[in-house]
């Protein structure tokens, strides 16, 4: 069954030290607002599609500048705006942290939904970030901060058969540079770093998780491949592919692969997400939940599966945690 169509291409270490690690992130590395809009730098790192529909970007991508701002606290968590530079624009994200820890965290990427602002989303990163995790969501080109619109398949297939980056491309590599921004965290344990999306969200990770292999495995939630159809013309194949998680969902193994889905999201159907999960290899998991009070996307019945889900990939509860008092 395929995707409804109006929805298819959118749709410690003690508290001490790591308060001085949290220092440490934003210090050395931050730059000035003012500068950051300023900056103009241009990408030699090359991007292609390969005959076979597989997009590639390289695994070293460089330094990455960004710039920190305090956005609010909770009573166990710290929330900071970030602002980091990819391919031809800058990325608005918010970052999660616990205020206390006992070891490095493991990281997440987190990626939204089309149209779902990272502000929407900030209570499931804050759900992931209680279980001692730093979380790292993102405006997604076109949504909220973040600048871009998305354009029609047909447009985007026209840009790349002009050579340049195709918008859905452009996407796949913001969550790879959302990826190195964690990498580089001097509190983020970096073998313990995955991607996870709701939506559309989760075939970018899926995308993005395939091309570095040094990311951990993915979450893909209310997400499923889109199904295209071959045609007679080998360039659309190579464009369509090259957007399809379904193309990529197989080369996650040996890394873990975990998809959740609810029995009765109404705009991706459970026959397309088994579909996909069918296609990816071991080892993987499906969780399963029948709410009839949620649609597309997380639901508050997911939760259990969701921590079970994390701890499969990186071993979220594996940490004894320590309690710190915060003054």
């Amino acid at each position: 069954m395929k995707i409804k169509k109006n929805y298819l291409y959118f749709g410690v270490i003690a508290a001490a030290v790591l308060a001085a690690a949290f220092f440490y992130y934003k210090a050395p590395k931050e730059i000035q607002t003012e500068e950051y809009s300023a900056i103009k730098q241009e990408y030699e790192n090359p991007w292609q599609v390969d005959t076979n529909g597989y997009l590639s970007y390289p695994l070293d991508r460089g330094n990455i500048l960004f710039n920190r701002q305090n956005y609010g606290e909770t009573q166990n968590l710290t929330v900071s705006k970030i602002i980091y530079q990819s391919r031809n624009g800058n990325i608005y994200g918010l970052l999660v942290l616990p205020k206390s820890a006992a070891d490095l965290l493991p990281g997440i990427v987190l990626l939204p939904g089309a149209w779902v602002s990272k502000e929407s989303e900030l209570r499931l990163a804050e759900k992931i970030a209680e279980l001692n995790a730093a979380v790292l969501v993102i405006d997604q080109r076109g949504v909220g901060e973040t600048d871009g619109a998305l354009p029609k398949i047909e447009d985007d297939y026209l840009t790349f058969l002009k050579g340049q980056e195709p918008y859905q491309h452009l996407m796949v590599y913001d969550a790879l540079r959302a990826y190195d921004l964690l990498y580089s965290a001097p509190f983020v344990d970096s073998d313990r770093i995955m991607i996870a999306g709701e939506s559309l969200g989760g075939r970018i990770a899926i995308i993005a998780a395939a091309i570095d292999r040094n990311i951990k495995g993915v979450l893909a939630i209310s997400s499923s491949g889109l199904d295209f159809e071959e045609t007679n013309d080998t360039r659309v194949n190579e464009f369509l592919q090259s957007i399809d998680s379904d193309h990529y969902i197989g080369l996650i193994t040996p890394r873990k692969i975990v998809m959740m889905h609810n029995k009765n999201d109404n705009i991706i159907p459970l026959d397309s997400a088994i579909n996909s999960y069918q296609k990816a290899q071991q080892p993987k998991h499906f969780v399963l939940v029948n709410d009839t009070g949620c649609n597309h996307g997380y639901c508050d019945s997911m939760y259990d599966g969701l921590v079970e889900a994390l701890d499969y990939i990186i071993g979220i509860r594996s940490k004894t945690l320590v309690s710190v008092p915060v003054s």
